[in-house]
Formats: C-alpha cells, sequence, structure tokens
C-alpha cells in the first residue's frame, strides 16, 4: 500500500503544529491514559490538527483496491478506515492476506523516520486500520509502537 501519501498529510499537520493558535480542546476524558511526552491540551490539539489535515484531503486512493475514506482519534488511536472494492469478503479474511496486509501496515508504521515518530507521539496507544467491503466492517488491525518493538526481536 502506498502509506507515503498519509505521511505526506501528517506531515502538513505537524506543520501546522507550528503555527497553532487554535483554541485548546475542552472535551477532557478521565479514561484517557496518555503516555505521550506531551501536556493533555497540546495532546488533543494536536490530534485534531493530525486528523483534520487527512480529513481535508479525503477520499484518498491508495491503490486500484484501496481508498481512505475517514480518520478519526479515539483513546489515543488514530483510526483509518478503508473502502475495498472488486475483492469478495472472503479474499479479505485469508489468512495468508491478513498476514500480508498486518505485515505492510507494521512495516509502515515502524519505520524510524521523523513522521512517524511524531505520529507515535501524537496518538501513543497505537494506530487502527478498518477495511470495509460494501459498507460492512470486515477486518481491523491494531498496532501500537510496542509492535514495534516485538518486530526487532
Amino acid at each position: 500500500m502506498n502509506i507515503l501519501k498519509i505521511i505526506v498529510l501528517i506531515s502538513i499537520g505537524f506543520v501546522l503544529l507550528n503555527c497553532d493558535n487554535a483554541k485548546p480542546v475542552s472535551n477532557h476524558s478521565s479514561a484517557e491514559s496518555s503516555t505521550s511526552s506531551l501536556p493533555n491540551n497540546d495532546l488533543l490539539t494536536s490530534q485534531n490538527l493530525e486528523i483534520n489535515a487527512v480529513k481535508n484531503e479525503l477520499p484518498i486512493e491508495i491503490d486500484e483496491l484501496t481508498t481512505l475514506f475517514d480518520v478519526f482519534a479515539d483513546n489515543n488511536i488514530i483510526n483509518y478506515k478503508y473502502r475495498v472494492k472488486n475483492t469478495p469478503k472472503q479474499a479479505l479474511l485469508l489468512t495468508s492476506t491478513l498476514d500480508t496486509l498486518r505485515s505492510n501496515l507494521l512495516n509502515d508504521y515502524c519505520q524510524n523516520v521523523p513522521q512517524m515518530k511524531e505520529l507515535k507521539n501524537v496518538f501513543p496507544n497505537g494506530a487502527n486500520y478498518h477495511y470495509f467491503i460494501n459498507d460492512e466492517e470486515i477486518v481491523i488491525v491494531e498496532l501500537n509502537p510496542d509492535d514495534c518493538q516485538s518486530e526487532k526481536s
């Protein structure tokens, strides 16, 4: 998959962080546990900037079968929602397909580049990738920063 488009969009958000004059978000959840080095208000503001930067570019065609159509934050996790076309549900659920999908996402997520480091700082609890066929959620791939450590082992 072409995660490069997403990384570029996320980079735009980081540029916007440097010129942030937005009011802090007042929606605080006591259930949120942040392992990030950012204070809570800054974390929420950074997350909103990231999400909005990507949302402004949606939909994004990742490849001939996959389109990113939504992105949102929940509990310090960034969630990407993809539509998959011309693919039967059973093909997406094959163990080999799921293994390849997770491996590719993990490879991109664990890159040691500034954009991914910042993404993991802004969303310290990880990233979820939701795949839909005909408006039915078929697969969720959940990644978190600890997965990158286990990948190196």
